[in-house]
């Protein structure tokens, strides 16, 4: 095969059941998570906090992180331009946003599932190969402009908050400095490898040729202002901070300012690259604490969100992977990806 095209492995996708009992899983190890964190010491009123949280706040929160998943969607589709149909496309989109929380790696392991299921759709390997790592970059692109504009507005005083420059001004120049590594490698135009040898140095110059052929796509995609990628990929992030502030009013705290609150969120979510349960969650309640929220009321409030967070996709997630499978097993899939204007 070309060393240009994508081998995508056959993949044996798990199942709805297999999907509810890693579901399940991990909401044990949450309750779990939880009741230990309330017999710490410092830690013990976040089982009322809880208790007593704002039932309005929390259906502001869950309302926005239903409107996170549907954004999502609406860059999926654009992405891939519009090749499945809506409800395909819309399926498929789920299904990966379920993944995404049943194999944390930053993102990276629900979109591999999904270009599984866009290769079994009939959409071409070459095309859903670089498709979905722009649909990665384009969604984390929104995150690093946003720290970049928080970083630089809270330590200019643009925007309003106190931290030290350590915790603005130099994430907001390292965020600016991979948004120009990236779009640099988009100009690359010298062969990757001229004879990779052994079997680590082809892996490395294939993952350099997709990643390259991805930017590239990324770039086209935002050059030719595809309001569908732009909109989605932008309310995908927003919508998801806007739950989180939700949060923390639910659990009766003002939150941090809109600056300091896009940094802890974004910095925080770094530690879902840990395939570890627990290490989002954890993540995101150091980040609060280090920007000044007090730990019980970051504990509560992180923990009101990730029961969103998690919950909205999984559950969705099911659904969708559900109807993905059925639309596959139709006789008359191929209607499923029709062919481009």
């Amino acid at each position: 095969m070309p060393a240009h095209d994508l081998s995508i492995q056959p993949v044996e996708l798990p199942s709805a059941g297999q999907i509810a009992r890693k579901a399940a899983t991990v909401a044990l190890l949450v309750g779990v998570g939880v009741v230990i964190a309330t017999q710490l010491p410092g830690l013990r009123d976040i089982g009322h906090q809880l208790a007593g949280a704002d039932t309005g706040w929390i259906t502001v929160a869950l309302i926005f992180e239903l409107a996170s998943t549907a954004s999502f969607a609406l860059a999926f589709h654009g992405v891939y331009g519009r090749r499945p149909s809506a409800r395909t496309s819309t399926s498929m989109s789920l299904a990966v946003q379920g993944m995404n929380i049943v194999l944390p790696s930053g993102g990276a392991g629900g979109l591999a599932v999904g270009a599984v299921l866009l290769d079994r759709a009939g959409v071409p390997r070459s095309f859903a190969a670089s498709r979905t790592v722009a649909l990665f970059l384009v969604t984390s692109l929104v995150s690093f402009v946003a720290v970049v504009i928080a970083g630089f507005g809270v330590a200019s005083g643009l925007l309003a908050g106190e931290a030290k420059l350590a915790l603005t001004l130099l994430p907001g120049a390292l965020a600016l400095l991979v948004i120009v590594g990236v779009f640099a490698l988009s100009r690359s135009r010298g062969p990757v490898s001229s004879t990779p040898s052994g079997r680590l140095g082809k892996a490395l110059a294939s993952t350099r040729t997709y990643l390259r052929d991805g930017v590239r796509a990324s770039v086209e995609l935002l050059r030719s202002g595809d309001r569908l990628v732009i909109a989605g990929a932008i309310g995908y992030f927003a919508f998801d901070v806007a739950a989180l502030a939700a949060a923390f009013h639910a659990v009766g705290s003002a939150g941090l300012p809109i600056g300091l609150l896009v940094l802890a969120y974004t910095l925080g979510h770094g530690g879902a690259l840990v395939p570890i349960p627990g290490s989002a969650e954890g993540g995101l309640i150091g980040m609060f604490v280090l920007y000044g929220m007090s730990l019980p009321t970051a504990t509560a409030a992180v923990l009101a969100y990730r029961a969103l967070h998690a919950g909205v996709p999984m559950l969705l997630g099911v659904i969708g992977l559900a109807d993905v499978r059925r639309l596959l097993r139709d006789p008359a899939r191929s209607q499923l990806v029709p062919q481009p204007a």
